[in-house]
């Protein structure tokens, strides 16, 4: 019998030879080119977010279209496509995601992209697909972002020579990070003063509330913050929960072109499943991308 190489998460991060998937009702059938394991999927590994027993982990990635389960029309077999942010919370917590040979994904998931993409840029535009919405709606002179993470890396980038931008970290590690880029950073209760808008991408609920009380207009919750991790206070004119929105793919591509080096640099790159099982342990970034792909080396090593 035909078998296929999947990470599972059952208790801990196994790699498993595994039927290959049907595509199901409403999924397409698909062959991953490139896949992300996000800080949410880490958490879940770690123990810090609950999940699904036995589940596929990987939330993030590029894939090719193999097959169209029934009541698909919104993709072709063949082309190309990017998982949504929208759906990075369902596939690192609830359903079976990317980090697989193969893959059966829910076809609204699903963003198709030019089929010429290189596997590390197609990676880009998945985890950083939403960043246009929030670029193009930021109103007033100041933004704190909570979380250093890679997302928190980029979007700084984005803003920081336009509006005021601060942020507030968990770990020294993310500190020094942050504060390479030329802006004032915070180590979790040492934040000062109020701000207009506060962008939340952390995991730990006490940075979160902590920079929301600081929040003076409209708040931003990253589509890899689970809204539990989050209470929303009712003085805010505009809360935005990204994992609600449909990502702008055009723009997107023009975002990872400018910023997709500084995010390739805090993954991990790996070429083979089973090496994301050992990386884990040390990382809370990783990119797997098969071997047969010559771009691999354009992600950064930690």
């Amino acid at each position: 019998m035909r078998t296929i190489g999947a990470v599972v998460l059952a208790g801990e991060l196994r790699y498993s030879e595994v039927p290959p998937p049907p595509a199901r009702e409403d999924e397409a059938l698909v062959k991953v080119l490139s896949a992300a394991l996000t800080p949410l999927d880490v958490a879940a590994v770690r123990g810090y977010a609950p999940y699904a027993y036995g589940k596929v982990v990987g939330s993030a990635g590029l894939v090719r279209v193999l097959d169209l389960g029934y009541r698909v029309t919104n993709l072709v077999v063949g082309e190309s496509a990017v998982v949504s942010p929208k759906c990075f919370i369902k596939l690192a917590l609830v359903k079976n995601g990317v980090m697989a040979d193969q893959a059966s994904i829910e076809s609204s998931c699903l963003e198709p992209v030019p089929q010429s993409l290189t596997s590390s840029l197609g990676l880009y535009i998945s985890l950083l697909a939403h960043l246009p919405l929030v670029v193009s709606s930021l109103s007033g002179s100041s933004v704190l972002v909570a979380g250093c993470g890679y997302e928190a890396v980029a979007l700084i980038k984005l803003i920081k020579d336009e509006v005021k931008t601060e942020a507030i970290c968990v770990s020294e590690f993310g500190l020094r990070r942050i504060s390479r880029l030329g802006v004032r950073a915070y180590l979790r209760d040492r934040v000062g003063g109020e701000f207009d808008v506060v962008y939340v991408s952390s995991l730990d609920p006490y940075v979160n509330n902590l920079a929301i009380s600081k929040c003076m207009d409209s708040l931003y919750i990253s589509p890899l913050v689970p809204e539990y991790f989050v209470t929303i206070g009712s003085n805010l004119r505009k809360v935005m929960v990204l994992s609600r929105a449909k990502p702008n793919i055009a723009e997107a591509l023009s975002i990872a072109r400018k910023v997709g080096s500084e995010v390739g640099n805090m993954f991990k790159a790996v070429d083979n499943l089973k090496a994301v099982v050992e990386s884990v342990k040390y990382h809370t970034h990783i990119a797997y991308v098969p071997p047969s792909d010559s771009d691999k080396t354009q992600f950064g090593q930690r």
